[in-house]
């Protein structure tokens, strides 16, 4: 008897679990969802809560307390705690919904670069930087000394010291195509000597900023002459007379091998790693430029994003080819095959435990533990 009153009792209390566990899930309108994948387990998934359509899912942090931060247009931006995915937008006081760049600061605030502006957030309330809220934002960096630097679309860069902004690169003069002005920077890092790296997507190339002066780095005059850049003969721009020779270009180390870079970043040893739109990757070691593409493995045009991951293996995203492992020597790919959720991936965020979060167009969201692929959005297309 008293057996079969706990077993009543034991089914009672797991009754009472699944009914509390399934209203409390409701509880937060800025929760997203568990969506059950199989009758074994329930993910938690990344959804759309502002009506967009085919958005891209970009990666962009691992804070310190090892929460990851994900920005989608149009959707705001999403904090994954490594059980739930929160959604933040204006409702919760973000300045806008077209989030791009998300970084933290060395007092651990969030800072969004926006369409309106640079959004601070402390853990409890969101406050504009002032003097940004009129500028539409393509990338952030705070450097050492606790500046912000900052691309804005149409005007360059700028650099706020916590009182005053200043304007760099606004324009530049081109050596082949005369005064240009910097429309798009699309990421900034600092390497651990201290210089500034900007990276344009407005045919700029890159540029390497010491404190006092910029570097800039642009293709040989080769790559213009075969008209590498895709820029057509007699466009008003093109101050070369020539006629185009289609693949008669040979890359050489001594330039960039693209004008168009898309991110960057700096490997264990110092060398800075380019993400190019038609050149492959290309790495730079302060002395020579030497391309990984098509030669080497590497069987995409471009890369979107770059990533050295606590083993020191290299991982390329693709617009259309999927992923790419290096690993110094080899290259693997990875693709929809494989489990990737799409094959057009924007980027890639290694979380504290090793694992790699791609984040894709179509509001895919995939993260690979090193042997299989889990969607971790809604994905429909």
């Amino acid at each position: 008897m008293t057996t079969r009153k706990s077993i009543i009792l034991f089914f009672s209390l797991l009754l009472f679990s699944i009914a509390f566990t399934s209203c409390n899930g409701q509880t937060s309108t800025n929760q997203t969802t568990n969506i059950s994948t199989n009758k074994k387990e329930q993910l938690p998934r990344i959804v759309r809560t502002l009506g967009t359509q085919s958005e891209n899912v970009v990666g962009q942090l691992l804070d310190k307390n090892g929460n990851l931060w994900f920005s989608i247009r149009g959707e705001g931006a999403y904090r994954y705690d490594g059980k739930s995915f929160i959604n933040f937008t204006t409702k919760d006081g973000l300045c806008s919904n077209n989030v791009g760049s998300i970084i933290q600061d060395k007092a651990g605030n969030i800072l969004f670069g926006t369409t309106r502006g640079i959004c601070k957030y402390n853990g409890n309330t969101f406050l504009n930087i002032p003097m940004t809220d009129t500028m539409s934002i393509t990338s952030l960096l705070e450097d050492r000394a606790g500046n912000i630097w900052f691309g804005v679309m149409n005007n360059g860069i700028y650099r706020y010291d916590g009182k005053t902004v200043t304007n760099f690169l606004y324009k530049y003069e081109h050596p082949f195509f005369g005064d240009k002005y910097e429309k798009y920077i699309s990421d900034i890092i600092q390497d651990r000597k201290g210089n500034l790296w900007f990276s344009s997507w407005n045919g700029g190339g890159v540029w390497k900023y010491d404190g006092k002066s910029f570097k800039h780095f642009l293709p040989s005059l080769d790559y213009y002459k075969t008209d590498q850049d895709n820029r057509r003969n007699g466009n008003p721009e093109n101050a070369l007379n020539f006629i185009p020779k289609k693949n008669s270009f040979i890359q050489t180390q001594n330039y960039i091998s693209d004008d168009m870079i898309f991110s960057m970043t700096e490997d264990h040893l110092g060398n800075i790693w380019f993400a190019t739109r038609n050149h492959g990757v290309c790495r730079y070691d302060g002395k020579i430029f030497t391309t990984i593409g098509r030669n080497e493995g590497f069987e995409s045009g471009g890369a979107y994003a770059i990533l050295e991951d606590k083993k020191g293996v290299f991982w390329f995203t693709t617009e259309k080819d999927g992923i790419w492992r290096y690993d110094g020597k080899t290259i693997k790919n990875f693709s929809e095959k494989d489990g990737l959720i799409n094959n057009s991936v924007m980027n890639v965020l290694e979380d504290k435990e090793g694992n790699l979060w791609f984040g894709t167009k179509f509001f895919g969201l995939s993260r690979y533990d090193g042997q299989t692929f889990t969607t971790f959005s809604q994905y429909d297309k």
